[in-house]
């Protein structure tokens, strides 16, 4: 399932001109590299993505091990990533840094057509981290996945039209296997 998911994406970056819907990144880095910092960290080493000074904790042996980094998509887009990490639990809050696109005036970035969200939401379903629940507001929508060890919570913020994005930002918590 991570092969189909990988396809979406890599439709959706195959799209015409330099535009890129936020969705795209944000299923790449928050969603399918957001669970560990393993993961996140593996991107950069493969190039998929940079990240500014990786942080690490002053103290790696107290319990939360707390953090942030900052994320750079190919795309240019930038993305906010905080996290907590316990010896059994794994937290993080991955989110679009939209005052960085609006200071930049791409605010063509924030545009998605349909066919994006619903290439999205066909890549949430096949990442396979578990089902998928969507919820559908005037204000944008909210998928909640639940899988064995993992729950992500995936917001989509956005005008009434559901055409311009406002925002988006991904919750997620890992209960690491002992």
């Amino acid at each position: 399932m991570r092969f189909f998911a990988a396809l979406v994406i890599a439709i959706l970056l195959s799209g015409e001109g330099a535009v890129a819907c936020t969705l795209n990144d944000t299923l790449k880095l928050c969603v399918l590299n957001g669970r560990s910092l393993a993961a996140l960290h593996s991107g950069v080493d493969r190039g998929d993505w940079t990240v500014e000074a990786p942080s690490s904790p002053v103290n790696s042996t107290s319990e939360p091990r707390t953090g942030s980094e900052h994320y750079t998509m190919p795309s240019g887009l930038r993305f906010a990533m905080y996290y907590q990490e316990y010896r059994k639990l794994f937290s993080a809050t991955c989110s679009l840094d939209y005052f960085a696109v609006l200071a930049a005036d791409r605010v063509e970035d924030l545009r998605c057509s349909g066919a994006e969200i619903e290439a999205f939401e066909a890549g949430l379903a096949a990442a396979s981290l578990g089902s998928v629940t969507k919820d559908r507001k005037q204000s944008g929508t909210a998928y909640l996945i639940e899988g064995e060890n993992t729950w992500m919570r995936v917001v989509v913020a956005s005008d009434q039209k559901q055409k311009d994005l406002l925002n988006t930002w991904v919750e997620t918590s890992v209960l690491k296997k002992p």
